[in-house]
C-alpha cells in the first residue's frame, strides 16, 4: 500500500506537516517531485494526496490512471479548481474534504461578521468618542442559502442570540432536522425570492457550479432589503461582485461582510476596499490549526479503506454539487 503525496513546484503546502503526523507510520508513501521523472514516481501507488486539489493537471492524472491508481484524495472541500470533468470522464474515483471538517470555523466567522455589523464596528471607535448606533440581534431574520455542514453551524450558534432562522436548500430536510436547528422556514430554489427580501442578515453556504454562479446578482440584491446584509464565506464567484458594488455605493443594502472572491487575492485597486459598509478578510474563514488536521486525518481514513478493500468515503460523483 503507497501513498504519492503531491508537491507544487513552489514547494510543500503547510499541511503536510498535519499529513505526516495524521499518517504516523501506517502507510509508506512518497512525495512528488516536480522536476523527476513522472511515471516512475506513480509506480505502485494505490492513493494520492492532492493538497488543496490544486497541484493535479491532467498530466498527473494520466500517470495515476495508467499506474491504476485507485483514489485521488483532495484536502479540501470546494472542487471548482479540481478538473472534475476529467476525472469523472476517465473513471478515477475522486474524493474531497468533507464540509463538516471546516464548518465550525466558518460558522464562527458568519456570526463574527454578523454581530460587527450589529454592533456597527466600522464606525464606533473610542478615539475621538465616536458613537454608533448598533443593533439588537433578536428577531433579526437570518436566511442561509444551502443548508449542509457550515449552515447549520451557524443556525445553531445565531438561534440562542435570538435570531429567527429561513433557509433555502435542494434538499427537503425532515421536520426533526429543523426543528434541530430551529429552522423557522425551508424552502427550495424556487423560494430564493422569498428570504431574500426578509432577511436582515443573508448568508451563502452554496459549493459553485453553473447553476450558483453569480446567484446573487443585480435582482436578487434588487430583492433583499436595503438594510440587509451579504455574508459570504463560501466561493466568491457566487455573487456578482460589480452589483454588490453597486447596491453598497446606492445603498441597496447596508452592508457586505466577505472572505471569498471573484479574483484572489484581493486586487489593491479593487472598489470594494474604498467602501466604509464592508468587512473584508482574506478567505481565512476556515483557516484554523484543527481544519489542516481534520482534513488530514479524514484523508488518512480514506487510505485505510482502500488498504482493507472499502470503498472510500466523500467521493465526487458529479460536476453539480
Amino acid at each position: 500500500m503507497k501513498v504519492l503525496y503531491l508537491r507544487a513546484p513552489t514547494g510543500l503546502d503547510g499541511a503536510y506537516p498535519d499529513f505526516v503526523k495524521a499518517n504516523d507510520g501506517r502507510f509508506p508513501f512518497e512525495v512528488y517531485g516536480p522536476d523527476e521523472p513522472m511515471a516512475e514516481q506513480f509506480e505502485s501507488v494505490e492513493v494520492v494526496i492532492d493538497p488543496g486539489g490544486a497541484v493535479g493537471t491532467r498530466a498527473l492524472i494520466d500517470a495515476a490512471l495508467a499506474a491504476n491508481v485507485k483514489l485521488w484524495q483532495v484536502t479540501t472541500n470546494g472542487t471548482d479548481h479540481v478538473d472534475v470533468a476529467y476525472f469523472l470522464e476517465q473513471g478515477l474515483p475522486l474524493a474531497n474534504s468533507p464540509g463538516r471538517l471546516s464548518a465550525v470555523p466558518l460558522a464562527e466567522h458568519v456570526i463574527m461578521l454578523i454581530l460587527c455589523f450589529a454592533k456597527d464596528l466600522n464606525h464606533n471607535r473610542a478615539a475621538g468618542w465616536q458613537k454608533a448606533m448598533g443593533e439588537e440581534l433578536a428577531g433579526k431574520k437570518l436566511g442561509l442559502i444551502g443548508f449542509g455542514a457550515s449552515a447549520r453551524e451557524v443556525a445553531r450558534r445565531a438561534w440562542p442570540l435570538g435570531m429567527r432562522i429561513m433557509a433555502i436548500d435542494v434538499v427537503a430536510f425532515p421536520q426533526a432536522e429543523l426543528d434541530e436547528f430551529r429552522v423557522e422556514f425551508l424552502g427550495g430554489p424556487e423560494q430564493m425570492d422569498h428570504v431574500l427580501g426578509k432577511a436582515d442578515y443573508l448568508s451563502l453556504h452554496v459549493h459553485l457550479n453553473e447553476t450558483t454562479r453569480h446567484m446573487i446578482d443585480r435582482r436578487a440584491l434588487d430583492l433583499m432589503k436595503s438594510n440587509a446584509v451579504l455574508l459570504n464565506v463560501a466561493r466568491g464567484e457566487l455573487v456578482d461582485e460589480e452589483a454588490l458594488v453597486e447596491a453598497l455605493q446606492q445603498g441597496g443594502v447596508r452592508g457586505a461582510g466577505l472572505d471569498v472572491f471573484e479574483q484572489e487575492p484581493l486586487p489593491a485597486d479593487h472598489p470594494l476596499l474604498r467602501l466604509d459598509n464592508v468587512i473584508l478578510t482574506p478567505h481565512s474563514s476556515g483557516y484554523t490549526p484543527d481544519t489542516p488536521r481534520r482534513r488530514m486525518e479524514a484523508a488518512v481514513e480514506n487510505v485505510e479503506r482502500i488498504a482493507k478493500g472499502l470503498p472510500p468515503g466523500d467521493l465526487v460523483t458529479t460536476l453539480v454539487r
